[in-house]
Formats: structure tokens, sequence, C-alpha cells
């Protein structure tokens, strides 16, 4: 017999890679650049917040024997800021936490190797949430329909945003919510099955029964029933909430925005094409209103390609070589691009058809924390027992949450442009 390698196969070892290769993206660009001020939680009900809004009207240039003008006063309004929780959970067996130990046995602790990429997950979950208006909504139904493919909308439901699914992982449970009123349209909660790769539809393990313009929210299980067992209006706001006029938000914890102008955002709804003139118009609006001067300027990398096209003509070249242009102008590198002297950020959860102008140091933009994040051990037991009595099974399970929410002192200092038009979308799944 030839002494081959199947002859000798029994010889043979597998030799294995020192590390695992990652096929997930774990940066969250929205949450790391949206660095706000953060501002402990003291416990109780909510932080109450009072927004200075109205002045003395009294003054008056008066007349030598003129009448006293009507007493006034300064106007306040109180509001309060409530926290949001954001959770996940780990289940390993007794087996396989006792095999996956070693580096002998194992490329990773097991337990370690969970808890540390529950974390991530967790992270990219705040990173979608921060480009969304807290409603929870991770899309929105398009069309009334029946059978196991639903076909989505973006969640912000502005005109000309896309790929409605691109925040739905297969495996999730979704709901249905009736947006009129705030309560499931059926009890039916399917699991995502498949998801198409244009983005326009999520494929279900049934028919859901839905009807167009419904929230699509996460649910805890297919047994769910109740509303509060789902993330509607459980997620942090994010910057379609912070940065608007009461076309999302009317309510900004607790003050009504129509009755409050300094809390109105300039938004600038079916902007079309962009351009400079209307981006200078933007500014001019803010600036006019409580003196806010844009630093930043955040957009979806499809909307930042097209406003490279409308800004190329001012590209500055410098240098010996003066085919390369000013570093400050360049974004294929995916760096900061600027406009005078204004950062270009390129935030990939932001949507679509968006932009967001903002004056970061007068907007006092802050993040509420009750709890960073930790494992739950209140019992003194991190891994915890999976089910009693007859239930029981010899496995665990670790439960990870935080207690935040985001907030805007001066909204009024920003602005947002919607149904921006032109850019070309490459479908690319946030993995």
């Amino acid at each position: 017999m030839a002494g081959d390698t199947i002859a000798l196969s029994g010889l043979e070892k597998d030799v294995y890679e020192k590390s695992i290769s990652e096929g997930v993206n774990n940066m969250f660009d929205l949450k790391e650049w949206f660095k706000t001020e953060q501002a402990d939680w003291n416990g109780g009900a909510g932080h109450v917040w009072n927004h200075h809004h109205g002045r003395n009207v009294s003054p008056f240039f008066a007349n030598e024997d003129s009448a006293y003008p009507v007493a006034g006063n300064q106007n306040s309004s109180k509001g309060r800021i409530g926290m949001k929780k954001i959770m996940g959970r780990i289940r390993m067996t007794e087996e396989a936490m006792e095999d996956l130990v070693s580096s002998e046995a194992s490329f990773r602790n097991g337990m370690t190797d969970e808890k540390t990429r529950l974390i991530d997950d967790i992270a990219r979950r705040e990173n979608h949430a921060l480009g969304m208006d807290g409603r929870g909504a991770l899309a929105l139904v398009d069309v009334s329909s029946s059978g196991t493919t639903v076909e989505l909308d973006a969640p912000g439901n502005v005109a000309h945003d896309s790929f409605g699914n691109r925040f739905i992982d297969i495996g999730m449970f979704l709901g249905f919510v009736n947006p009129a009123t705030g309560a499931l349209r059926n009890t039916n909660i399917e699991q995502v099955t498949a998801l198409n790769s244009d983005g326009s539809d999520v494929t279900m393990t049934a028919d859901p029964t839905v009807t167009a313009n419904d929230y699509v929210v996460q649910a805890a299980n297919t047994s769910v029933t109740d509303i509060l067992d789902t993330s509607y209006e459980a997620a942090y706001w994010g910057l379609p909430a912070l940065v608007d006029d009461g076309t999302n938000r009317d309510n900004y914890f607790g003050i009504l925005r129509t009755q409050v102008l300094s809390l109105q955002s300039y938004v600038r709804a079916s902007v079309g094409a962009m351009s400079m003139d209307t981006a200078q118009l933007t500014a001019d609006v803010i600036y006019q209103k409580l003196g806010g001067v844009v630093d930043a300027i955040c957009m979806h990398p499809s909307t930042r390609r097209e406003w490279l096209k409308i800004t190329d003509a001012d590209r500055r070249y410098t240098g010996a070589d003066l085919r390369n242009p000013d570093p400050s102008t360049k974004a294929f590198t995916q760096g900061d691009i600027t406009v005078d002297n204004v950062v270009i950020k390129a935030l990939r959860s932001v949507g679509l058809a968006q932009v967001f102008f903002l004056d970061t140091k007068k907007a006092g933009f802050k993040r509420y924390v009750a709890n960073e994040g930790q494992f739950m051990d209140k019992d003194g037991n991190m891994w915890v027992r999976e089910g009693t009595g007859t239930a029981a099974r010899h496995a665990y399970e670790a439960t990870y949450f935080r207690r935040q929410q985001y907030f805007c002192q001066n909204p009024g200092v920003n602005a947002r442009w919607d149904g921006v038009t032109g850019q070309t979308l490459i479908i690319v799944r946030d993995l």
C-alpha cells in the first residue's frame, strides 16, 4: 500500500489559526462620536429640568408723561427626563461552560467570550437607536399585505429614505404596532427567517397580518401579547427626536414644542437636491434664531458622496504636487471632511435622506446615566439556572443591561434636513 496522505492520515493533526476571524462590524461610529456630557442620575422618578423660553415684554420707549407699562415676567417651563433600558441575555449549558475553558480545548474562554460579545451587540443596537426617534421602531410597514413576506420602509418615514430592513437581523422576534393607538396590531409575534438583499422586505415564520405604516418593533419572544414586552417607546432618543420641530416628538420631555419656539429645531422637509445655498440658509436660520453656529454636520456615507459633488468645485489644491487635494477635503480614507472648518461626519446609522446641522457647543447634548452597564447579580449570582421545577434545564443564563437617556438642552440651535435626493445608495448591511 502506497504511503500517501490517505494511508498516513492517522498521523496527521489539525493545525488551527491562533485567532478567530471576525465577520462582524464592531465600529459604532455614531455612538462613539456622539460624546456627550455625562450627567449622573440620582434616582427618583426622573430628572427635572427647567427651560427659560420667554422674556419680560414690558420694556418700551416712553414719552415724557407716558403711562407705566404692564408689568411682565420671565417665562420658563419644567420637564422631566426619564431613563430607558436596553438588555440582552446569554444561555450556556453546563457542558459548554466546562469544555470551553482552556487554551488547549478552545480558542477563547466560552463564558468570557459570550459576555464580551453581548456587550458589543448591545453597543451596536445603541448605535442604531441614536439615528432614530426613540419609538423603538426598526422599520415601517410599506404596504398592507398578507403572507410571510412583509414589505418595509425606513423607520423614520422620511421621504426618499429606503433600505427598511437595515436594522433587522435574522432570528429577531418582531411585532407590529398601530401608530394611531400605540397598541399591538395583533398578537402575531413572528421570527425573522430571511432578509432580502436590496433592503426592502423581511420574511417571517408565519403571516403576521400587517397594515401600511405600522411600526415594526422588536419583541421579547413569540408569546408576547403586551406592548410593554416590545421595544416600542423604550429606546433612547436619537438625533431625529432631539433635533426636531415637533414633527417626530412634540412632547419634549414634558414640554410641548408647539408652545415653546426655542425647543423647535429648524427642520426643512422635502429638501430634494442639496446645495450650498440651502446649507447657508439653514445655518443663517439657526444663527438668527438663537445664535446657533454650526460646527458639525452629520449624514449617511451615501449622502456624503452627494455632498462631495456639490463642493468639488471648492476643493483646494496646495503643496508641491498640485494634483493632491488639501487633506481636509479628502473622504476616501473615511476620515472627516470639512467645509469652512465645519466637520462633516459620515455616520451609517443616520437616515439615508437626512442631514443634521449641529451647534455642539451651545446645544448642551447630555447623556444621563443611571447604570453604565452591568450583569444582573443582585442576588449574588450572575449565572442563574434556567427554569424551575419540571421546567428546569441543565443550563444557565446571564442578563446584561444599561439604563440611560440622551438629551439636548437647546434643540433650537440645531437643524435637520429631510427628504434629501440625488444620492446613489450602495446597499450594505450593518453586520
